[in-house]
């Protein structure tokens, strides 16, 4: 007998909503960044395409390589802080932003430095950081559950190209301070990265990779409990950042989900990036655009 998994949205307490039923989004429109929200360059260096975003009701926060902006849900550009790339995936919770990143070597022979960087999300202030110099695998995808920072810590054998091996932390959201050690979760896909989104729905984790043949159309958006045990694999495109939503019905899931616009993988490119948000709805085991836009028929860009 094949069995089915019902994902139930639940009381989305990881995004922190004052109310789910008072979520607002006209029609599932996309939202486009305004030119300015990306504009800025730090150190000469562009932005990248977007690595990881969270929502609320009123705001939307991109993580870029080395910088992350506030925007609204009409595009535009509210606030900005720079930040020492490489940034990884963004989340919120009660009042704050979580950013997972990487601070690659400074010179030859140095070594990396995994850092969980926290603002306030009214104002992008820096509040608190955890510097983690003893990880050198890269950070990317990160959310809290529980009041717990989940982030995902890399590939198992970052020198191979691919693989399906993944390490995980857990933190205090308060304090920062580990829980336990990093642990590693065999999601069974090729991969050529780790996580790099991360979102929840306070019941289940969902889990977005780059799969290392699109082609092929492996399995890239996982589901997993709170013990991470994969419960569901899905296909979707390459996603810049996703964070669930309210509005699920009949057992669906409801998430934002974000691709670069005019995508820019080459930080030295002088292409200015934008962002451009979608809504996707996961039900009875199928993910499906909602969002009204036409583009979504063509290929994703990459």
């Amino acid at each position: 007998m094949k069995k089915t998994i019902v994902y139930a949205l639940a009381a989305v307490a990881s995004a922190g909503w004052a109310d789910a039923g008072a979520w607002k989004v006209p029609s599932w429109s996309p939202v486009l960044s305004a030119p300015d929200a990306v504009k800025k360059f730090v150190d000469g260096v562009c932005p990248g395409h977007s690595q990881g975003m969270c929502v609320t009701s009123n705001a939307f926060y991109q993580s870029f390589h080395n910088q992350v902006v506030k925007m609204d849900w009409k595009g535009r550009f509210l606030k900005r802080v720079e930040a020492v790339p490489h940034g990884g995936d963004i989340c919120y919770w009660k009042g704050r932003v979580y950013v997972g990143a990487w601070e690659p070597p400074a010179k030859k022979g140095a070594k990396g430095c995994t850092v969980i960087r926290v603002y306030d999300a009214e104002t992008l202030e820096p509040v608190k950081e955890r510097r983690m110099p003893e990880w050198q695998n890269a950070a990317d995808g990160i959310t809290c559950l529980d009041g717990v920072i989940i982030l995902a810590m890399g590939m198992e054998d970052w020198n191979s190209p691919v693989g399906s091996r993944n390490y995980y932390g857990k933190f205090d959201a308060e304090t920062l301070e580990p829980i336990g050690k990093p642990f590693v979760v065999d999601h069974g896909e090729q991969a050529s990265c780790g996580a790099q989104n991360i979102t929840t729905d306070g019941t289940y984790v969902y889990s977005c990779y780059y799969t290392s043949d699109e082609a092929a159309r492996t399995p890239n958006f996982i589901v997993y409990d709170k013990d991470f045990k994969v419960v569901g694999k899905h296909l979707f495109g390459w996603t810049h950042g996703v964070d669930v939503v309210p509005g699920g019905g009949d057992g669906a899931v409801r998430f934002a989900w974000c691709t670069t616009f005019n995508n820019n993988w080459d930080v030295k490119s002088p292409v200015v990036p934008q962002v451009l948000v979608r809504f996707g709805e996961l039900k009875d085991g199928k993910i499906a655009d909602i969002t009204k836009y036409i583009w979504f028929k063509k290929p994703m860009p990459r």
